[in-house]
């Protein structure tokens, strides 16, 4: 087998065994569908590929030549994935194949924000827009709907409650990402300028000893925001992990990162929002505010409410949606 081949089925391995560890692989084993089991996960992965690819070829609109050349290559690439899949799933082919779909996506994701500022707004971005605007709609009216059954003293479903904060999230979900946090504390720009002043690229060269501070700096900060990029995923992992003895009973302590993220954004949140108030934005604050007093109070239920206690379990797939959904919202925004 070419190195280049094995390196691709290595890639999809390790994309077979989140889902297997995750309990994603049994219940895509249990869905309705007439595709054998064992190619179930190649199957959603071209399918989930093919859709952001389409997704990257839509929204790179504008006369420039670089986004004329990304959107023709995405488009190639993602019409190709499905005619690929369909010689190439149930033969040993298939483990390269999805390898090479996880590598088109990430150099898609690469070169899309790296063209951000050369696109311009299209339909696309604005249909995103629109789907934003939409499920923050809903997720306002579910919250007004809950916030009158507690004054009038009636039980709050707990579905109700889920769902009303669960919409809103997911509208500002691109404010909230793992990414983004990293960004706004200053980490992401301060590894950079470490990284640079210890390849020498800074207006007056340092001399090697401070060279070397900056570079053991910024691997320090690198590995740091790796690591906080990587815990949702760790977080996902562990139960499943330490259940087959790989990792040890101490890792199930990642379970409190999803309680633990979602009070931490209620906090910026409302510190956002207190910061537009000042700066008279009343819209953009009351919008923080809400999503911040409803996550608190969301999580105030599911750790003091028995009838909210099975939500506790959603607590991990709530992260992993917001993250999806930042991740698409971020894709559409010029800027990103």
């Amino acid at each position: 087998m070419p190195p280049a081949v094995d390196v691709l089925a290595r890639v999809f391995a390790l994309y077979v065994h989140v889902l297997e560890r995750t309990g994603a692989a049994a219940r895509l084993a249990a869905l309705p569908v007439p595709i054998p089991a064992d190619a179930r996960p190649l199957a959603a992965l071209v399918a989930v590929a093919t859709a952001v690819l389409l997704l990257y070829a839509a929204l790179a609109s504008g006369g420039d030549t670089l986004v004329r050349s990304f959107r023709a290559a995405v488009l190639l690439s993602a019409c190709s994935l499905p005619l690929a899949a369909l010689r190439l799933v149930s033969g040993p082919g298939g483990p390269a194949l999805g390898g090479a779909a996880i590598v088109l996506v990430v150099l898609g994701s690469v070169v899309h924000r790296s063209l951000a500022s050369r696109r311009s707004e299209g339909t696309a971005s604005r249909s995103v827009s629109r789907v934003r605007l939409l499920l923050e709609g809903f997720g306002l009216a579910l919250s007004g709907v809950s916030l009158t059954l507690v004054l009038s003293g009636r039980v709050l479903p707990a579905r109700l409650a889920f769902w009303s904060l669960f919409l809103l999230r997911l509208s500002i979900a691109d404010l909230i990402d793992p990414s983004r946090l990293a960004a706004g504390t200053g980490l992401t720009r301060s590894a950079a300028r470490d990284v640079r002043t210890a390849m020498g690229r800074s207006a007056r060269p340092p001399r090697p000893a401070r060279r070397l501070r900056r570079a053991l700096s910024g691997a320090m900060k690198a590995t740091l925001l790796a690591l906080w990029l990587a815990l949702p995923l760790a977080a996902a992992l562990a139960p499943g992990e330490v259940a087959a003895g790989s990792w040890p009973p101490e890792a199930l302590h990642l379970r409190w990162y999803p309680p633990a993220a979602l009070a931490l954004t209620a906090l910026l949140l409302l510190g956002q929002a207190l910061r537009a108030l000042r700066d008279h934005r009343l819209l953009e604050a009351a919008r923080g505010a809400a999503v911040g007093l409803g996550t608190a109070a969301w999580l105030f239920l599911v750790f003091h409410d028995p009838a909210f206690d099975a939500q506790r379990h959603a607590l991990g797939g709530l992260v992993l949606a917001e993250t999806v959904a930042g991740f698409l919202f971020g894709a559409a925004a010029r800027g990103r």
